[in-house]
């Protein structure tokens, strides 16, 4: 991901303090709070500078915040949160910082976001279960 020095230096900042609230916080409402920061930061910097590989971080990022705070909202008897979806969240944050560090493709990382987004839907809980998909 090529970025500005300045930028890229805002972005890891932001994504260091939104790990230390991820590990910090227990209510996974909480962690899922600060883990927004993560895209909208990106947001604020993909206005100041044109970035496609950061636009593509910042909506599959956003959509798995979206997927993952629906489950939150509407719990459902059947569609539980995997116990280590919080835990997985704070891996492949850690792996999205590394690769924005380094100048690497996120490719890999965001389709780890996807899937923990995607687990949190009927299918995704049911291939889950089935032990297709793994976190």
């Amino acid at each position: 991901m090529k970025l500005s020095a300045a930028n890229k230096a805002k972005l890891v900042e932001e994504i260091r303090f939104v790990l230390e609230k991820l590990k910090s916080e227990t209510e996974p409402a909480s962690k899922l709070y600060y883990f927004s920061a993560v895209y909208g930061v990106m947001n604020r910097i993909f206005n100041l500078e044109y970035a496609p590989d950061l636009i593509f971080a910042h909506i599959v990022i956003n959509a798995a915040h979206s997927q993952i705070n629906a489950r939150l909202r509407d719990p459902d008897k059947v569609i539980q949160l995997p116990i280590e979806l919080f835990d997985k969240l704070s891996d492949a944050t850690v792996a999205l910082l590394e690769v924005i560090e380094k100048d690497k493709n996120p490719y890999e990382v965001l389709k780890k976001f996807a899937l923990l987004g995607y687990v949190t839907g009927g299918n995704g809980y049911y291939l889950y279960q089935r032990g297709l998909l793994k976190l």
